[in-house]
């Protein structure tokens, strides 16, 4: 069995023993190294190259800068920091120094050991994936076009639409779709679609710097209808970590590999999510025939129009859509000033029946008139495109 080579850098001689003998004993695991301090560790890394590295945070230097370092310069040897406690802080200079794990010490020696073998395991894995890659092929230069569905008001249907929608556009013949759930402290894309996620955003961005569209199809989990599914951080706090940079990396790399990106925003959309509409090619703005959710959906077009968005990227679709509704539907179309891309009639039943199910209404009923709407929908965006900048 391949032998793991592991550095450790620790400046207290005491850690630094009760680490080395516990790796000692473990067979596959080879102690290439131990270094005493950051200038140390830089002369050690050159001759030994090591698979693996544990840095102390606590280091005299700063572990996190050492981390950092390492993380640009040797990209492929995977980082794990030392803590002596886990907490936000932590976590986001983790993740920031480009580490791949963080362990508290003292720990068990069986958890030491696995987040060697995994850190371990997920470098090779990438490797593996970069040299599967044909020598000499060009990258296609068609980019996946983005479609980012946004509301300003919780409970118009933006999930049921995204999934739907998603779900409609991959059973034409070839088109490839990515459904990202940016929600990242509610999201329920995986529930809506029944699906258990292995990995979620939070397990990209951990990794955000070794990043291409091979690695991060690893993390995405695969819907029967063949949609792929980037699901939302379980740790809801999370979110604080994850910023408009690593956002923005993760959209253009999935538009090399997908035809369509659809990407669920929450309602309240923060600085960290402005690459979802900046890099839109479409922003599909759901209402209903609600007073508060008109008002909402106008304050955000005016928002919108202050800050020069292009118009002509903004698709309104009407949800739930009653004929005989209080608020008429042309009176809908007059308030917003824009004619509707699309409307989907209220159907609460199946819309219920779906969600609970697990199961999307274009493959439950696909004749019901919700589903018909839908699928019209997604006729539009393959027929015409989804921003000709003529409408």
């Amino acid at each position: 069995m391949e032998r793991i080579k592991v550095l450790v850098v620790e400046d207290e001689s005491e850690k630094r023993s009760a680490i080395a003998g516990t790796l000692s004993n473990v067979e596959f695991i080879k102690l290439e190294g131990e270094a005493g301090s950051a200038d140390e560790a830089l002369e050690m890394v050159e001759k030994s190259n090591p698979d693996v590295m544990l840095i102390d945070a606590l280091l005299s230097e700063d572990g996190y800068k050492l981390a950092e370092q390492f993380s640009l310069s040797h990209p492929w040897i995977p980082v794990i920091m030392i803590e002596d406690e886990i907490n936000e802080e932590a976590m986001r200079k983790t993740i920031i120094a480009g580490a791949k794990d963080a362990i508290v010490y003292p720990f068990p020696p069986a958890k030491l050991v696995d987040a060697i073998h995994r850190s371990f395991k997920l470098e090779q894995k990438k490797r593996e994936l970069q040299r599967e890659k044909k020598p000499g092929a060009e990258k296609d230069p068609r980019r996946g076009k983005v479609i980012t569905v946004f509301s300003t008001k919780g409970g118009v249907g933006k999930t049921f639409f995204s999934t739907n929608l998603a779900v409609s556009l991959a059973k034409h013949k070839g088109k490839k779709v990515a459904l990202v759930d940016l929600d990242l402290d509610f999201g329920s894309i995986s529930l809506a679609l029944n699906l258990i996620p292995r990995y979620t955003i939070a397990d990209v961005v951990n990794d955000i710097r070794n990043l291409d569209s091979d690695l991060l199809n690893g993390y995405l989990t695969e819907h029967q209808s063949g949609v792929k599914v980037l699901a939302t951080s379980v740790q809801p706090q999370m979110a604080n970590f994850i910023s408009s940079e690593h956002i923005e990396v993760i959209i253009k790399i999935l538009q090399e590999a997908f035809d369509y990106v659809i990407i669920d925003l929450p309602v309240s959309a923060g600085d960290a999510m402005s690459p979802a509409f900046q890099e839109a090619d479409l922003l599909m703005l759901i209402t209903t025939q609600d007073l508060a959710a008109i008002r909402n959906t106008r304050a955000c077009m005016v928002s919108l129009n202050t800050i020069n968005y292009p118009r002509h990227k903004i698709r309104l679709l009407l949800n739930k859509a009653e004929p005989r509704g209080d608020i008429k539907i042309r009176d809908v179309e007059t308030t917003l000033e824009q004619s509707l891309f699309g409307l989907l009639p209220a159907e609460h039943r199946l819309a219920s029946s779906s969600l609970n199910k697990g199961i999307p209404a274009v493959l439950l009923n696909p004749r019901a008139k919700i589903s018909r709407g839908i699928q019209r929908i997604a006729r539009k965006i393959l027929e015409n495109g989804v921003a000709t900048g003529n409408e």
